[in-house]
């Protein structure tokens, strides 16, 4: 079933929001986001405004600002996220990276170690050390860390 004129509306203006988080991410003016991105400004300012571009248009926008091929249309259709070319879900007001359990395993036993003296300077230096050791065994338990 093809999408109603209404939720047509609501793709483009979430498309339109994601396209300016992603601009502000990059620090970019409108100006210099349509120059990146090979097109004109007053076509870029059409879509951070919410109205339809051709297809081309949209990917002319994905090159320019490193997301993968295809993302507008996904929006348009109904997604609510687009995806970055390093694997980064752009969402309305937020992100989603892609944690590597290894790096994670790696920085957890400083972060547990600094909040826990933070927090309770009263332990010791071994019983941190425990704390993180149980953490850490439970976190790969449930397969969040190698």
């Amino acid at each position: 079933m093809a999408p109603t004129s209404d939720q047509n509306a609501r793709h483009l203006q979430r498309l339109a929001a994601l396209v300016a988080q992603r601009r502000a991410q990059l620090k970019l003016k409108k100006e210099d986001a349509a120059k990146a991105c090979g097109i004109a400004y007053m076509t870029y300012w059409k879509i951070e405004d919410g109205q339809p571009v051709r297809g081309s248009t949209y990917a002319k926008l994905e090159v320019g600002f490193q997301m993968r091929a295809g993302s507008c249309k996904a929006v348009l259709d109904g997604a609510d996220s687009v995806t970055l070319e390093d694997g980064t879900e752009l969402i309305e007001g937020g992100q989603i990276a892609r944690v590597d359990p290894q790096a994670l395993g790696e920085e957890y036993g400083d972060a547990y170690a600094k909040s826990a003296m933070l927090v309770a300077p009263e332990l010791t230096g071994r019983q941190i050390q425990e704390m993180h050791e149980k953490a850490l065994e439970i976190l790969r338990k449930r397969g969040l860390v190698p």
